[in-house]
């Protein structure tokens, strides 16, 4: 499926062939030389890092057997007399010591890793931090180093395929495209379905990608309502909390982290060549696909000399190229025991194989923190961004597709031409939006996100902070097209201000004694949010090189508009987390939430949860087990939805025309019925859940269950057209989200020797179904709502094959004919009009079925990472199973399969090739039931990234200044394995083709520096 030019496949084998050859080289060292057997004293220095190249302070250096020692020194420094054969034992609190045999060398740098149980590991969850041991409710983690092993745009394209219960998907492969996240389906029909995004505890919900992903040192997913609660209503469908990285005490560190790589599409659409084009032309008008005869009367005189001297254009080959992406980045961070600090700045760019397309960011990002006194902490986290997007039409791309290959963009003379085809006088050349001043689609954003944050420690258990976050956003839309296409110009802009905040007082008191350990956690906070846009658009602008920066000059003004909108929400908080003994966990949250969305007596409500958990290993029948984890818990919680535009409680109002007398007038009428009784959507979940750590934690992971009931959705309802409006906002309906998790985390191997092979695996399932309607168990035919089905399905008509010619007579019954598409005849109606589910003969509206879905039947992602000496390799597979698509590549209606309008190479019907899927093309009419035929399996397994890196020894790299210096080639999207062929079945709405543009395989070598 995946084309791969040789240089580029060659050029990864290379580098691939060099590294396993180093590699090699440190695993077998030559044996025949030995040292020679000393008993002096040798002075070694050496340095101690942590695996990220930072040096480790205070470790402990010592010779085994012996009072010999020292420590190391703030830049990790040591120094220490040892004989020859002699062991050094290096120790530090919260990492594996070392043992080191001493021979002739006087240079050592050693390397430390990390000894914490991953259930050890404390998590982010919302106004504070726990063990993951202490976790009662469903969070899915990762950090910086999972995310950096894909170098991506965003942080959700480098979270793909690892966390359970998260479903992520791009939409395309235009740069700066939205990703798609769901966490546990889609709850809501009209209302959305995306999660609340907290970075560094200011809650967002807009523009991820105006984040630098390197700035990221963890993210943690709350999945369950009783995790979720204490963000309240904009919790309703799952939160990501995102922590960025902190400056550490010690001496300053400065970073480089770039990347260079080309992105290739990712297709085989398999365009017809010009004698295909002619055969195919030919027979749509009855002919046989080699008889020439009667070319003049369906092809130019152009057409004919180009496919008599064999002169053909592959227009897709035109349309698109190869892209590129790049990502720079320099840090600085450190600290002391009063301020720590860390400084970011980064380019982030990348070019979309569509010429004309590019997102390119420029960002910076400052934290710091302040211990002004023994009890006063001061803080700022925050980045500003500056981007830019330049989107192309779909028109080169789409229009590629169906061109004709007999002909070429230019003239003999080299000359582009507007319209190359004289038979298709009205159909453009596909490059003619490639040409300079002809479309523009540019979006430039500005953001400033921060969070400000005072602490005050009363004592060494109670603590007050205030958090303040401002969130500004600005943004500007220009579009322009130019005259070659329609003989006059029109351009648009759009300006759009959007101010958020978010003022949070959060109350915590900590304290353990005995066998108890409580933590209360008390918010009161308000979030309000204005945004103001505006636009203009225009035709015929006199000078073509002012594009859409002076459309007052435009000739005709074709649209002035305006816009405001404002919201607010207050909120009150309490949690209650206790722990007895180690061995019993409970945790209860409740949260009000007030929504200026609502109107008056719905605007409040209140979203309680519980959860409890009972670790089983701290029972005496368990411990000295193999089991050296095991916990059971439980969890039940309510959140709210209300993410609708606001004002949708009160009336609105439009302008209109009317006629009075012989004129026409302006005024204003009524477009939005006011509804008082607009509610919360709720979302009520039950959670159970197992953690289990098996041979001192060497595995270990959690399996889940959960199903989540949300009702009074927001949908609207259709009215009357006596009514004088198309329909109202309500709150009607139900839909369920049921599903089962399971995550495993495993150290195969961890030889003394250096070679380690970690795993990480999930896998997950999510049943997502429609409960209720308008009217309880009816369907809603005309919005595709089904009742037991996904909110997002596909409906059409079932294909059975093609009408083969000896089922001619069979195929008249139904008003076909061989090389007609054959449809299943699954319904019909009996005497009362009723659906009785059975054949009938006839082929009508009432055969048409739910084909298939958008939700995968089941979703998972395999990582397997490998160390060697300075080598690092990790290979992370990712499978989305079960899922329905819908390719446009295969949309045979309207002219698109009559012997022009399509170029691509379908295996289709004829007497001579009697294919059971695509039927005869026709020039006079299209195929009957043509939908029936762009229904496909979207399943596909993915190796969705490899990267293999090299760390330099230190004592190679320090005469550079360096403390550590890491290169590493990486392939991302790079093998695909799927029924569905033609492109890349990955897509968020469920549909390929279109315009839609294709994803790309990106092939990247980076370099990581530290000083």
């Amino acid at each position: 499926m995946k084309k791969f030019t040789p240089f580029k496949f060659q050029m990864v084998l290379l580098l691939g062939l060099f590294m396993c050859n180093a590699m090699l080289t440190h695993a077998n060292p030559d044996r025949s030389i030995q040292p020679e057997e000393s008993q002096l004293f040798i002075t070694i220095t050496g340095t101690v890092l942590d695996e990220d190249g930072l040096p480790v302070p205070g470790a402990t250096v010592v010779i085994e057997g012996s009072n010999t020692g020292t420590v190391t020194d703030i830049d990790g420094r040591f120094s220490i007399e040892a004989n020859e054969g002699d062991i050094l034992q290096v120790s530090f609190i919260g990492y594996q010591s070392q043992r080191i045999t001493i021979t002739n060398q006087s240079s050592l740098n050693i390397t430390l890793q990390e000894d914490q149980s991953d259930l050890e590991e404390v998590v982010v969850v919302g106004y504070g931090t726990q063990r993951k041991s202490d976790l009662t409710g469903a969070i899915s983690s990762v950090t910086s180093k999972d995310l950096q092993e894909t170098p991506a745009g965003n942080f959700l394209e480098q979270s793909q395929g690892r966390l359970a219960g998260v479903d992520i998907v791009r939409a395309n492969g235009s740069p700066g495209s939205p990703v798609q996240i769901r966490i546990r389906g889609n709850r809501s029909i009209n209302a959305s379905n995306d999660p609340l995004y907290v970075i560094d505890g200011i809650p967002t919900s807009a523009n991820i990608s105006d984040f630098n992903p390197n700035d990221i040192e963890s993210m943690e997913v709350l999945k369950d309502a009783s995790a979720v609660a204490i963000y309240g209503s904009r919790g309703a469908n799952g939160v990501v909390l995102i922590t960025t990285k902190r400056g550490k005490t010690g001496k300053a560190v400065i970073s480089y982290d770039g990347y260079y790589g080309v992105k290739q599409p990712i297709q085989d659409l398999n365009l017809m060549n010009g004698r295909e084009f002619a055969a195919y032309s030919r027979i749509a008008r009855g002919h046989a696909g080699d008889d020439s005869s009667f070319d003049s009367n369906f092809l130019a005189p152009l057409e004919i000399e180009n496919l008599q001297a064999g002169r053909f254009t592959d227009w897709l080959d035109l349309a698109i190229r190869t892209g590129s992406q790049q990502d720079h980045q320099v840090s600085v961070s450190g600290g002391t025991d009063k301020i720590n600090y860390y400084v970011s700045g980064s380019f982030f760019n990348e070019d979309g194989y569509i010429p004309g397309t590019n997102f390119e960011r420029t960002s910076v990002r400052i934290n710091l923190e302040s211990q002004l006194t023994d009890k006063l902490r001061l803080g700022l986290s925050g980045t500003v961004s500056v981007s830019e997007r330049n989107q192309m039409s779909n028109a080169p791309y789409n229009n590629s597709l169906g061109y004709s290959p007999l002909v070429g963009p230019t003239d003999e003379e080299g000359n582009f031409l507007a319209f190359p085809n004289p038979r298709e006088g009205l159909l453009a050349n596909p490059l003619l939006n490639y040409q300079p001043f002809q479309y523009i689609d540019e979006t430039r954003r500005n953001r400033i996100f921060a969070n400000i944050f005072a602490e005050y420690q009363f004592n060494e258990h109670l603590k007050f902070r205030v958090n303040y976050g401002p969130d500004f956003n600005q943004a500007r839309r220009g579009t322009y097209t130019g005259r070659l296409e329609g003989n006059i110009n029109r351009g648009s802009v759009s300006n759009d201000l959007d101010f958020a905040y978010t003022q949070e007082n959060i109350l915590s008191y900590d304290r353990t004694f005995g066998k108890h350990a409580l933590n209360l956690v008390g918010l009161f906070s308000i979030q309000a949010s204005r945004f103001e846009g505006s636009s203009l658009s225009g035709q015929d602008i006199p000078i073509e090189k002012s594009l859409f920066y002076d459309l007052g000059s435009s000739s005709t003004i074709t649209g002035i508009g305006s816009s405001l909108g404002e919201w607010g929400l207050m909120s009150y908080m309490g949690r209650v987390n206790y722990r007895f003994d180690d061995k019993f966990l409970f945790t209860l949250t409740g949260r009000a939430d007030g929504s200026s969305r609502l109107a008056d007596g719905n605007k409040w409500a209140f979203f309680p949860a519980f959860s409890a958990g009972y670790v089983l290993t701290e029972e005496e029948f368990l411990q000295g087990s193999q089991v050296s984890f095991l916990k059971l818990r439980g969890g039940y919680g309510e959140v709210g939805n209300t993410a609708i535009d606001p004002f949708q409680t009160l009336g609105g109002l439009e302008r209109t025309t009317y006629i009075f007398g012989s004129n026409a007038g302006f005024g204003y009428g009524n477009n939005l019925i006011p509804n008082p009784d607009l509610r919360w959507e709720i979302s009520k979940t039950v959670n159970i859940g197992l953690d289990y750590g098996l041979f001192d934690d060497r595995i270990n992971g959690s399996l889940e269950y959960y199903v989540t009931n949300t009702s009074d959705l927001l949908l609207n309802r259709l009215l009357p057209i006596t009514s004088g409006y198309n329909s109202v906002l309500q709150n009607i309906g139900s839909t369920r989200n049921s599903g089962w998790e399971l995550s495993a985390n495993a150290n195969l191997i961890n030889r003394p020797g250096g070679f380690r092979w970690d795993i990480n695996m999930n896998v997950f399932s999510n049943r997502e179904q429609i409960v209720e309607l308008f009217d309880g168990q009816s369907d809603d035919v005309g919005n595709q709502w089904f009742i037991g089905e996904p909110v997002n399905v596909f409906y059409s008509f079932d294909q059975a094959g093609i009408w083969q010619s000896d089922e001619a007579d069979l195929a008249a019954d139904f008003g076909q004919q061989p090389g007609d598409i054959r449809i299943n005849d699954v319904n019909g109606r009996d005497a009362d009009g009723e659906l009785t589910k059975e054949p009938d003969g006839n082929i009508n509206a009432d055969d048409r079925k739910v084909l298939g879905s958008t939700v995968p039947n089941w979703s998972g992602g395999l990582t397997n990472r490998i160390s060697f000496k300075g080598f690092d390799l990790s290979i992370l597979v990712h499978a989305r199973m079960g899922q329905m698509l819908r390719s446009d590549y295969h949309n045979l209606g309207g002219n698109n399969w009559q012997g022009r309008y399509n170029s691509i190479n379908l295996d289709y019907w004829t007497p001579d090739n009697p294919t059971n899927a695509i039927p005869r093309p026709n020039a006079g009419e299209a195929p009957l039931y043509s939908d029936a035929v762009r229904y496909f399996d979207g399943s596909y397994i993915k190796i969705r990234n490899i990267a293999l890196g090299y760390n330099f020894a230190p004592g190679l790299i320090s005469k550079l200044g360096l403390t550590s210096a890491r290169i590493y080639s990486t392939v991302n999207n790079g093998f695909i394995f799927s029924p569905y062929t033609r492109v890349d079945p990955e897509t968020s709405n469920g549909i390929v083709g279109g315009g839609s543009p294709l994803t790309t395989a990106t092939y990247i070598f980076g370099l990581n520096l530290k000083f």
